[in-house]
């Protein structure tokens, strides 16, 4: 009953936490959160930091002494025993005299007069213990492999934050979709508001005789493109809803409030300084490292396998017994040594060699990687720094463009108001308008993202 009632209590515990969180409106910070508490990607990251830190524990244990301890018990009935045991029962007093010389001797004795025999008796209770212990005193491969071990805890430690920062801007990634997805329906409901006012002005000139039906047809069928826009654009933020879901690691079936407010972020540093922040702190980049440092340690504990061992060794037994044959007795024994060896492996049949080998190619590939890990790390922090300094200057394009498409539409609607200009050139002016628009939240989006993946390529939190 109890395990049932804590089972309960765990269920509705996380149910509320659930409602909670479909409840409340999540911002980005909010999204990354969540992100790093359920994603798989994580949660394998942390495991295998989790196994390293193991591995460096056993490997710490090789320079402690293996201890061992045992009791052992036994206690039995032996049967048909043959010859059958024969054991006195009853004595007589005898006197024997012995003359020696002039001198009569008398020697008194007990002659058994009855006896038992049987052909089974009981074996023990018989009780050891035993304990011992041995030490690698000298044995050089014991540092290198836990010279090894550290680094791979170490990188282990730095995979886990590249992990999270990968996660972080992927949740940005999907989190500025759905941003720029909802910012979307803003302009193509203003587009197809403005197309349904343009539409009912328009009509009502064609029945006062200063428009023509192809003017109502054209401005219906912008209306209508228009309509479909704002449907492809809250369907938009509905799949967008629902990647940012995945992403944070939420149920995509769910309701979720995501919060809208967002500012369009600034990188002020030059790039100099952004390769030099990536070269210090980029996670993929000193996990690198480390696994170069661990390529080294294994190498060299390989080729330590080929100078001796020493070791010492020391263990104590006690034995406490009975004995019942050929008569019952107690009995009991101490023991203990000490020592020392030492062991060298002449031929092991090219294990050593190829050990060696493998050892020196997992280092070779682990430096050529740490080549590789470095001049990616350049590439993509001057990336994304020079797409952050063209997109600055598409944001400053993008908004003068949608000012000049805003006072275009303007003059042109006042030109078709007094017959200077036609339908198609009104239709024209709305449909740029809107792309100015769209193009302006794509670029300030863009912005985001690339700030963010400079941020990445630069192990910046």
């Amino acid at each position: 009953m109890r395990r049932v009632a804590t089972l309960i209590a765990i269920v509705m515990t996380v149910g509320i936490l659930a409602d909670a969180v479909q409840a409340r409106e999540l911002t980005l910070d909010d999204c990354i959160e969540l992100a790093l508490q359920n994603r798989a990607s994580i949660i394998r990251a942390r495991g295998a930091e989790s196994q390293a830190g193991a591995e460096k524990l056993a490997a710490l244990g090789a320079f402690m002494p293996s201890l061992r301890a045992s009791y052992s018990y036994s206690k039995g009935r032996e049967t048909d025993i043959e010859p059958p045991n024969v054991l006195a029962t009853e004595y007589m007093a005898a006197i024997d005299t012995f003359v020696v010389g002039t001198d009569t001797a008398f020697d008194g004795m007990m002659v058994p007069t009855a006896f038992d025999i049987t052909d089974e008796q009981d074996i023990g209770p018989r009780k050891s213990w035993y304990f011992s212990a041995d030490l690698d005193v000298v044995n050089v491969a014991n540092w290198f492999n836990y010279a090894a071990a550290s680094a791979a805890k170490a990188r282990a430690d730095l995979d886990v934050l590249a992990s999270e920062q990968d996660l972080m801007t992927a949740v940005k990634v999907s989190y500025y979709a759905y941003l720029a997805a909802v910012e979307n329906v803003s302009v193509q409901e203003e587009a197809e508001k403005r197309a349904e006012e343009q539409l009912k002005l328009i009509e009502s000139r064609f029945e006062l005789g200063s428009a023509s039906k192809s003017d109502v047809l054209r401005q219906k069928v912008l209306h209508g493109n228009d309509r479909l826009a704002l449907l492809r654009a809250r369907n938009g933020v509905t799949q967008a809803k629902a990647d940012l879901a995945y992403t944070v690691g939420i149920d995509p079936r769910e309701d979720h409030r995501f919060s809208t407010d967002y500012r369009v972020r600034e990188y002020a540093g030059t790039l100099d300084d952004a390769i030099s922040f990536g070269m210090e702190h980029n996670p993929r980049l000193l996990a690198s490292n480390k696994l170069a440092d661990q390529a080294k340690h294994s190498l060299r504990a390989a080729r330590s396998s080929y100078l001796p061992t020493l070791s010492a060794y020391a263990d104590y037994s006690k034995f406490t017994g009975t004995q019942a044959y050929p008569y019952a007795f107690d009995y009991s024994s101490k023991s203990h040594s000490i020592g020392f060896s030492v062991s060298y492996s002449i031929f092991d049949g090219f294990f050593r060699e190829s050990r060696v080998n493998n050892a020196r190619v997992f280092r070779n590939n682990a430096l050529a990687d740490l080549a590789d890990m470095r001049n990616s790390t350049i590439s993509g922090v001057k990336t994304s720094y020079l797409e952050i300094e063209q997109i600055k200057l598409q944001i400053e394009v993008s908004t003068e463009n949608v000012a000049a498409a805003e006072e275009d539409l303007r003059i042109t609607q006042e030109k078709y108001n007094l017959g200077a200009a036609t339908i198609l050139d009104l239709l024209t002016s709305q449909v740029s308008l809107k792309e100015a628009q769209v193009a302006l939240i794509r670029v300030q989006f863009d912005l985001n993202l690339a700030i963010a993946r400079l941020e990445n390529a630069m192990g910046k939190m």
